[in-house]
Formats: C-alpha cells, sequence, structure tokens
C-alpha cells in the first residue's frame, strides 16, 4: 500500500509511525515543522513504494498530488465535512494500476455533539432520514465499484449520533436558537447544521418561531389571528420550490409594498401566483379567490419577510438549470423542476376562481392545450395501489421511459390511439414524475421531465409504452429516476 494517515497531533503522529515501524511496516512522520527538503524525500519515498505510510498532522489536507495513495487512515476527528473531503481527496487521484482506494475511518468515542451525518452526507447527499435508511441497510445505494462498511457497534453509535445531535422538538430548537442568536433564517440553519426540511419540521414558520423568540416586530404573547395560524401551516408546504425563474419572479413581487392586482396581470402570472397561493392557503373547498388571497397576505407582513427569505435560500441552494417548456401556452411549468399536484393543475388553469378540478389519477388530458399529463409514482406503495394499479414505470435511459397505462387501457381505444398517434393528431405527452408518494409523512412532488414522443409499445391492458424524451434528463436526476430497474 500506499498511504496517508491523518493525526491529531505531532506526537501522535510519531506514535503511530513508531508503532507501524515496530510492526514491520515502512513508516515515517511528518508536520509543519518538518523541513522542506524532508518533506519532498518523504513524498518521493512514498510515491516509489519505499514507504508504505506517511503520518500527516495539518499538512496535506489539500494541495497534495499522489496519485499513487491508495489507501487513507482518519485519525483524527473533524467536524467540518470540507476538511474531510479534502482529506478523502487525497486518495481519489486516478493512477495506472491503482484499482480502488481503501479509506479505513476510525471513529472512537465521540463527543454527543459531534454531527455526523454532516460527515455522512457530504459523501451520499440526501436528508438524514435517508442517510439513517442507508446506514440502516448497508449502504445498498452506492455508486457501482464502492463499499461502505460499518461494524456493528459503529453503526449503532452513528445511528445514536444522527437521532440525538440535533433539535427534534419546539423547546430544543428554541434553546439552540437563542444561543446563536437574533440571526437570519440562513445563518440559523448554518449554525445549526439543519436541512430546511429538518428546521420546518420542528419550527412549523419561521415567522411563528421568531415570534416565540421575541425577535419579530409583534410580541411572542400576542394572540395570532387565524390567517397567520393558516400561514403558519402553509410555508412548510413550498420547501421543494426549485424553479428559477418562478423564484425570482416571486421574489420580485413580494418586494413590493403593494399586492398585485390580479385583474391586470397576465394568465401566466396569475397562474403563478395562485400556484403560491394555493399552497400557502391550502386546496380546501372554501379557498380564497386570488385577490383576496393577495391581499390577506400582504396583511401578514412577518410571512411576507419569511416568503422574501425562504426563496431567497431556495434560489441560492439550487444546483440545476429550469429552462421554460418549448410551447406557446400559459402553463407556468419548467423543465427538471418539482411541483405539487395542485401547482400543476393550477399551472393548467384548472383551478381558478370559478372552478377547481382536482383528481388523484394517474392521467390527466387537458382538453385546452390537448395535452396527457402523467403523474407517474415509481415505488407504489400496497395501500395506495392495487394489485392492478402496479404500474411498471422507469428510465430506460436519460433519453427514454418506460410507462404503463392505465389497466384497462386498450390499444384500439380512443385513448390508446391518442397515445400512439398523439403527433399526428396536434397533442402532447408530458412526463411528471416522482420516486414515492410520500417520505417521513410528507408528500413529494412531481419532478417535471417534459415532452415526450411515443416510440412503440407493447401488450395491451395495460399497455407498456416506451416514450422518448425531448430533453435527457440530467445525470442528477437519472439514477432515482431508473431505481426500478
Amino acid at each position: 500500500m500506499r498511504a496517508l494517515g491523518f493525526c491529531v497531533s505531532v506526537e501522535h503522529a510519531r506514535w503511530m509511525a513508531r508503532k507501524f515501524v515496530a510492526a514491520g511496516l515502512r513508516a515515517a512522520a511528518l508536520d509543519a515543522s518538518s523541513p522542506r527538503d524532508e518533506r519532498a524525500e518523504q513524498i518521493r519515498r512514498l510515491r516509489a513504494g519505499e514507504l508504505q505510510i506517511l503520518f500527516a498532522v495539518d499538512l496535506f489536507n489539500e494541495g497534495l498530488d499522489i496519485p499513487e495513495i491508495d489507501t487513507v487512515l482518519f485519525l483524527r476527528p473533524t467536524e467540518s465535512h470540507l476538511v474531510f473531503l479534502q482529506q478523502l481527496g487525497r486518495g481519489l487521484r486516478l493512477c495506472p494500476g491503482k484499482s480502488c482506494l481503501t479509506v479505513l475511518d476510525f471513529i472512537g468515542q465521540a463527543h454527543r455533539s459531534f454531527r455526523f451525518d454532516l460527515r455522512y452526507r457530504a459523501l451520499l447527499g440526501g436528508t438524514r432520514d435517508q442517510l439513517e435508511q442507508q446506514i440502516e441497510s448497508g449502504f445498498p445505494f452506492l455508486p457501482a465499484g464502492c463499499s461502505l462498511q460499518l461494524d456493528r457497534v459503529s453503526s449503532e453509535r452513528v445511528l445514536a449520533n444522527l437521532r440525538e445531535s440535533l433539535p427534534t422538538r419546539k423547546p430544543q430548537l428554541l434553546a439552540e436558537a437563542r444561543r446563536l442568536g437574533r440571526c437570519s433564517l440562513a445563518a440559523l440553519l448554518e449554525g445549526l447544521g439543519m436541512e430546511l426540511g429538518e428546521f420546518y419540521k420542528v419550527a412549523g414558520s419561521w415567522a411563528l418561531l421568531q415570534r416565540e423568540l421575541g425577535w419579530g416586530a409583534e410580541a411572542a404573547s400576542g394572540e395570532l389571528s387565524g390567517d397567520e395560524e393558516r400561514l403558519g401551516r402553509g410555508v412548510g408546504r413550498l420547501l421543494h420550490l426549485d424553479d428559477t425563474g418562478r423564484l425570482s419572479f416571486l421574489l420580485q413581487g413580494l418586494a413590493h409594498k403593494q399586492p398585485p392586482v390580479a385583474q391586470n396581470l397576465s394568465e401566466t402570472y396569475r397562474r403563478r401566483w395562485r400556484m403560491l397561493l394555493l399552497q400557502l392557503w391550502g386546496t380546501s373547498p372554501d379557498r380564497l379567490a386570488l385577490q383576496d388571497a393577495l391581499d390577506r397576505l400582504w396583511a401578514c407582513p412577518a410571512f411576507l419577510d419569511e416568503l422574501r427569505e425562504l426563496f431567497a435560500h431556495l434560489l441560492e441552494r439550487t444546483d440545476h438549470l429550469a429552462p421554460p417548456m418549448d410551447w406557446d401556452q400559459p402553463v407556468p411549468l419548467a423543465l427538471h423542476a418539482r411541483y405539487s399536484r395542485a401547482e400543476i393543475y393550477a399551472a393548467f388553469g384548472l383551478i381558478s376562481d370559478t372552478q377547481q378540478t382536482t383528481g388523484q389519477s394517474g392521467v390527466l388530458f387537458d382538453r385546452a392545450t390537448q395535452c396527457d399529463v402523467f403523474f407517474i409514482t415509481l415505488k407504489k406503495s400496497e395501500r395506495l395501489f392495487s394489485p392492478t394499479t402496479r404500474y411498471n414505470d422507469y428510465a430506460i435511459s436519460p433519453l427514454e421511459f418506460h410507462w404503463e397505462s392505465q389497466s384497462l387501457t386498450r390499444e384500439a381505444s380512443a385513448t390508446g390511439q391518442r397515445y400512439i398517434h398523439h403527433v399526428g393528431r396536434g397533442s402532447r405527452v408530458l412526463l411528471l414524475v416522482r420516486e414515492e408518494s410520500k417520505r417521513g409523512g410528507v408528500t413529494l412532488p412531481f419532478l417535471c421531465l417534459g415532452f415526450a414522443d411515443y416510440v412503440s409499445h407493447e401488450r395491451e391492458r395495460p399497455m407498456a409504452i416506451r416514450w422518448r424524451l425531448h430533453r435527457a434528463i440530467p445525470g442528477g436526476f437519472y439514477p432515482e429516476l431508473a431505481v426500478a430497474v
């Protein structure tokens, strides 16, 4: 092996080198006080294979390029996920004859406040709940050729840490917020190391949490109005917004002191505002008319402030493009952005002041735009789907998608013929996909994959249709959409 060991102190590095030498391994130690010539010589010996391991202290976190390194030992704790990734990166260089990198992370008895979730999420991404599932099931979703193993005791300690390191109840969150002091939403999330979803699950609303802390303009003891209670429940339904054009539009609109005048807006803009207000106020039959909903939102300035902070944070963290779809309809949906079912219905104008068309069906044919909208959930729940509706849907490749129609659809039926001949008949097919319907009790939004064209099909009742997308699925989304394969 050619290994690097990251140590706690100079004495630790020298002690480790002595122990390895005593065990018959070729080892040496370096630190910041080591002469430049000595550093260069020991690095040369490691690259040449004359040394098997080099122990270091705050020396090789970054800037070192030894592609031959095939083993990394973490012998020091660090809560910085950036330092952790920098150290890991010392062994990730490609090199002829090097088939893999072995990483040994000696966890030890970490302080209970140590944040293992930051370390593992830096590697794996995802939420804390998803990380917990990964650890419990042995990390089954790693890239091909990668393995991550925790012994039983380590696994138990990490899981216990995940469950204890973040505030899971309102009193804990209030205490942690007071400890950090008055700050912005983004600063609080960074200080706590919390994701938006984790925060809103406990806090409910940033505006209401500030009120309890005494940070807001109104006293914490003041009575909440019915509208404030309703908005406090609704803000948490906006965390999925990742359409950069939509977020920019909303931020610009929310910056005004007066609400928009609905009758002066274009149809596209009216639908954009309605999409927001449906999430905030809810989709109950007694929903508010558009202008009334806007006026009552502007009458709650604390929530306007919260929306501005929230949307600015969402815009800052969005890491993918969401280009507009290529058609001339006033439907404000963007490619590769996420939307709730109610938002999609509102975008098509099916929810307005005068009508409310909703449903839980997997297919919607919108006659006004001549568009078949497919709501696709990849992982079907036994509770929500009967054996006759457990369709086999998945991405075949970044450009092709396998989809099964409703169980009674026949090739010769009007619906089957519309699917097959949609191009010639001037209709469109729009795919909206999510991995599962709910996660952690939260209803998940759909990812807009855009328009697709019929390629071929097999059998009927249901029809198994292959669709070709107009735009390829981005690499960051493809693995979760192909998971059924």
